[in-house]
């Protein structure tokens, strides 16, 4: 397998939380009803939407070396979702797919290569999010979750199922009284920390409110400044586009 190849993979090692991770929805609950299904809920209907585009730059200092990344990424339901790379131009139209519990890399120089449906947790580029943050995975399907109601908003704890696929041994959550998210922090299975994730600069779209700035720093000091360009929610997309033909697509224009 080339060097390009083994890069790519370890790329599969970050873009998640995202973030990536655009947080935050419409202040519809009752403030004295801490229902964290409710909460959780609205949290991942804005995260997700029925549908996402966006551009996402990404800003990586990994081990005293600073890269930049850029992505276009499009979702579509909780079970389809394509990550485009854009920049640097020795990647351009690489990116990584998912269709279900199948995941997916493709480079046009190497082809596609199916990857293990476990990596979808992994940082892409070493450090910062997941394939899955990126690509908005849904925070409570595997978690067992807990809410206290804090001066600002709430505070929520995410405790994976026995059976869960997950690497994290808990999730900690603050979220905002118009439930916009400000802080993840993951645990690993011993209850030190692996990353936190802070959220700012937040906007509002139609009925959603996110943060456009999150920046990741892991246990070992590397950090990410993640940037949303471009946000889109509900579009009309085909489940024929979420495919590898249509990176095939892409090097032919090229």
């Amino acid at each position: 397998m080339s060097k390009k190849t083994n890069h790519m993979q370890r790329l599969a090692v970050l873009t998640t939380l995202l973030t990536s991770l655009l947080f935050g929805f419409s202040a519809i609950a009752q403030e004295d009803a801490l229902d964290v299904e409710t909460i959780l809920d609205r949290v991942n209907s804005a995260w997700q939407g029925d549908s996402f585009h966006g551009i996402i730059s990404l800003g990586i200092v990994l081990g005293g070396q600073t890269k930049s990344h850029k992505l276009e990424v499009w979702t579509l339901g909780e079970e389809l979702a394509l990550i485009r790379v854009l920049e640097p131009e020795i990647d351009l139209n690489s990116g990584y797919l998912q269709l279900s519990d199948e995941l997916w890399y493709y480079s046009p120089s190497v082809g596609s290569i199916k990857l293990p449906a476990m990596a979808i947790g992994d940082a892409l580029f070493g450090a910062g999010p997941s394939l899955e943050d990126l690509s908005h995975g849904t925070l409570s399907d595997d978690y067992d979750a807990s809410v206290e109601k804090t001066e600002t908003g709430f505070f929520l704890t995410l405790i994976p199922h026995l059976d869960a696929p997950v690497v994290y041994g808990k999730l900690e959550i603050w979220v905002t009284a118009d439930y916009v998210i400000e802080r993840l922090i993951y645990y690993d299975q011993r209850g030190d920390v692996l990353q936190t994730a802070e959220f700012s600069d937040v906007v509002e779209i139609g009925e959603r409110k996110f943060a456009t700035t999150i920046v990741i720093e892991d246990s070992f000091g590397d950090r990410t400044i993640e940037r949303i360009e471009l946000a889109e929610f509900d579009l009309e997309l085909d489940a024929l586009f979420f495919s590898i033909e249509t990176f095939e697509s892409w090097g032919d224009d090229g």
